[in-house]
Formats: C-alpha cells, structure tokens, sequence
C-alpha cells in the first residue's frame, strides 16, 4: 500500500498480466474498487476475491466485427489479478451477427460509465 485511502486503477496502473488496458475493464476495475471503499465504510469484510471480465468489440468492416474477452481473477499467492485459464477467448471469424452485439455493448458501456 503506497498510501493509505488512495486507490489508483484504469490506465493509471501497471496492468496485471495479461490485463488488456481498456475502457471496459477499467470500468471492471472501477467497479471492484467501490465495492471495497463501500465495504470499509460500513466496517464490512472486503471481498478478497474478485473476478472481473473483458468484452472488447471492434469493427473491420462495416458491418463486420470481431471480439476480444477475457475473465480475471485475483490471485492472493502472487497478490495480482491473473487470467482464468479455459476464460474469454477471441472470434473465431469476422461476423456480421457480432455487430448487433456490438453496438449493445458499446450502448449499455457508455450508460454504465456516464450514467
């Protein structure tokens, strides 16, 4: 602990290994975070064992898209956030069906994040 009260994630950090550095999993990480300052706040046990996931969607085309995803867990022996083997993985081709999720994954993101 470098300072007592300050927490610092998102691209401010090193990543984890393995740990894409994106708007999706910093959200992830943002989340994970306030879950702690809320639990100290109450005086409750702070969860010591989080999972967070990946989803990246980009588009090749216009109307093509493929995906990232990835799930990470933390790993109290090496005191980081490691990849779950057998987790996430990538697609398999270009696919016009993965626009539609996309493009609702890119929506629900954004209203998480601004909202």
């Amino acid at each position: 602990m470098a300072a007592r009260g300050i927490h610092v994630l998102g691209d401010s950090v090193t990543a984890a290994p393995g740990m894409p550095k994106s708007g999706h999993m910093a959200n992830q990480q943002a989340k994970v975070c306030a879950g702690a300052v809320a639990a100290l706040l109450a005086g409750m046990p702070v969860n010591d064992d989080p999972i967070i996931a990946n989803t990246c969607y980009s588009f090749v085309g216009a109307r093509e898209v493929i995906h990232v995803a990835s799930v990470h867990r933390y790993d109290r022996e090496q005191k980081t956030m490691l990849p779950v083997k057998g987790a996430g993985g990538v697609s398999s081709e270009v696919s016009t069906d993965e626009a539609l999720f996309a493009v609702a994954w890119g929506f629900n993101l954004m209203n998480d994040i601004f909202s």
